[in-house]
């Protein structure tokens, strides 16, 4: 019988996106690809909040340096479509210092994700007193390799 790991369910930064579609050379990258391709070991969840700020921060971002708005929007549509999708989030505001950072927090803690991957682990100091794990996508590709 072959044994199948459970997936590491996850939430990702807007800055883990970000790098990941700058460069097809780091971690980020590799993580989003695991994404696009349903790779069994990683499952990113998502709520329309943070997809939201994914798209602002993006925007504000990737255009026009890198990519064009369409683009980024066929981007989002296919990250949305190979992720898991929450649409009641729990409120508990404040969490973070950051009020952005709390839409990230709320959708771990409501999707009981294993951990929250960033690239400003020192932004989300109070996640682990929640059970959950604060990695960076280097940490979390590790794993996923495991």
């Amino acid at each position: 019988m072959i044994q199948t790991k459970n997936p590491i369910d996850v939430v990702f930064d807007a800055n883990v996106i970000v790098s990941g579609l700058r460069s097809s050379k780091g971690a980020s990258f590799c993580l989003l690809q695991k994404i696009r391709e349903s790779d069994p070991s990683l499952k990113l969840h998502l709520s329309t909040a943070v997809v939201l700020e994914y798209e602002e921060v993006l925007l504000r971002e990737l255009v026009p340096a890198f990519y064009q708005a369409d683009q980024i929007q066929l981007f989002l549509d296919d990250l949305v479509a190979a992720s898991t999708r929450h649409a009641q989030i729990e409120a508990f505001r404040p969490v973070s210092q950051d009020p952005d950072d709390d839409s990230l927090i709320e959708l771990a803690i409501t999707a009981d994700v294993q951990a929250l991957v960033t690239h400003n682990v020192r932004d989300f100091s109070t996640i682990r007193a929640l059970g959950i794990d604060l990695l960076t996508p280097g940490q979390l590709l590790q794993r996923c390799n495991r």
